[in-house]
């Protein structure tokens, strides 16, 4: 213990202070302790009671709100769950903008109702593993367009040839068939005269003006010599060489793309011989004659 005059230390036992021999009896007695008042809050703050004068608390649960008394654990938000399936299925399934975008905007969505929730909502990482996969699938589906545009472009430019092509050979075939049933007309002198007429139907086997040999598509009424007729990306017309007599002994029958390198490449045509001609690059010369079409080189 320590002396209360000099602060000298010295045995307990001891009655006097070997310092300033002050007896030990003569010190004065420590003044009570007020005890504070049980209302006072801010004296229970500074002087907290004792460890077994109240029990201890339970503490809230983590990220828990209380509605009713009763506590709820968040919920994971549906969006972002959306938000990450569609993000992945846009690599696995190579789904590109079908799924990589409504995945960005859902995780964009998704990641701020979450933010707003104020901790009522939980999926932060999957709206964030959404958002990431739909921004990345963005790159790969742009690279793969690149690649996948051109072909499909070239096959339906091939299809649309291949089509003008076998259309030509039709037509040569409805003109022999024409020449054949009306022999004092020869050739038909244009597209309408071998379509089905106005109506727009044949219920028989047709006449000389309009001879029901094709269909309306590439040989309606308004079809005549000089007026182009469109089918499967290309413009088709005929005319026939005709003397005084209005018989025809010749024609030529044209194909041309409608839009030049977008459907089409190669500019068709075919006269009395049956022999179908191509020439590559836009046909820009005006009409063009049987003895000009026999120029061209044949279609191998």
């Amino acid at each position: 213990m320590f002396c209360f005059r000099c602060g000298a230390s010295m045995p307990d036992d001891a009655t006097v202070c070997p310092q300033c021999a002050t007896p030990v009896q003569s010190a004065p007695p420590p003044p009570p302790q007020a005890s504070a008042p049980a209302s006072s809050a801010s004296s229970a703050f500074l002087n907290p009671p004792g460890q077994g004068q109240y029990p201890p608390q339970a503490p809230y649960p983590p990220q828990a709100q209380q509605y009713g008394g009763q506590y709820q654990q968040p919920k994971t938000d549906g969006g972002a769950v959306t938000s990450m399936i569609l993000g992945i299925s846009s690599f696995v399934l190579c789904l590109g903008f079908i799924s990589g975008i409504p995945a960005i905007i859902l995780g964009h969505i998704s990641w701020a109702r979450i933010r707003r929730s104020a901790g009522r909502l939980k999926g932060e990482g999957m709206a964030l593993a959404g958002l990431i996969l739909g921004y990345c699938s963005l790159p790969f589906i742009l690279i793969l367009a690149a690649i996948a545009i051109p072909n499909l472009l070239r096959v339906k430019i091939s299809a649309n040839e291949s089509a003008a092509a076998s259309t030509v050979r039709t037509v040569n075939t409805s003109q022999v068939t024409y020449s054949t049933r009306f022999p004092e007309h020869g050739y038909a002198s244009d597209l309408a005269t071998l379509g089905p007429g106005p109506s727009g139907s044949c219920r028989d086997e047709g006449t000389a003006e309009h001879a029901c040999l094709l269909d309306n598509l590439i040989a309606a009424s308004r079809c005549t010599a000089g007026q182009w007729c469109s089918k499967a990306g290309y413009t088709y017309s005929v005319s026939a060489v005709c003397d005084s007599a209005r018989v025809c002994s010749d024609y030529v029958v044209i194909a041309h793309p409608i839009v030049f390198g977008s459907t089409g490449r190669r500019t068709f045509c075919s006269t009395s011989d049956a022999v179908i001609r191509s020439r590559p690059g836009e046909f820009t010369s005006g009409p063009l004659t049987a003895e000009e079409c026999v120029e061209w080189p044949p279609l191998t």
